[in-house]
């Protein structure tokens, strides 16, 4: 269970209403949320660029898209540009990391780790295509 100081920062940080706070704390599962959260700055999920043919945006292998184990982009250890296209199907992946850490489950563990952008390539009547490859990597202990 967490305590009344984390609850009450969380409280403030999200700016709820005494009635939205009472609807949020009933919900057993955000409760548990809390128990886990001081694990998601341990970790950063980085796509890594492992095929890069007619990338407009210019994506090129082992370039790294870097998020923190909450799921915000961090920027300044990323490629300046990130195609959109790229930034739909990871989204989903670092989620599905926060979602792992929240429930208390090692978040290096991904089954299928490789996704592709959106666009299916020339062959298939598009521009290009990009594939990368998820890594979660602890960043502390």
């Amino acid at each position: 269970m967490a305590d009344d100081a984390t609850l009450n920062f969380l409280k403030e940080m999200l700016g709820y209403t005494e009635a939205q706070w009472e609807t949020w704390k009933s919900n057993p599962r955000n409760l548990k949320i809390v128990e886990n959260l001081t694990e998601i700055p341990k970790y950063k999920v980085v796509f890594e660029v492992t095929s890069s043919v007619g990338c407009a945006a210019g994506h090129k292998v082992a370039d790294k898209i870097v998020f923190d184990g909450g799921g915000c982009l961090l920027c300044k250890e990323s490629p300046e540009k990130i195609c959109f296209g790229l930034l739909s199907p990871i989204s989903p992946m670092a989620g599905i990391v926060l979602d792992k850490i929240c429930l208390g489950e090692d978040p290096t563990q991904i089954a299928f780790n490789s996704v592709h952008c959106v666009d299916v390539g020339v062959d298939r009547g598009g521009w290009g295509e990009v594939v990368v490859q998820a890594k979660v990597e602890k960043t502390q202990e």
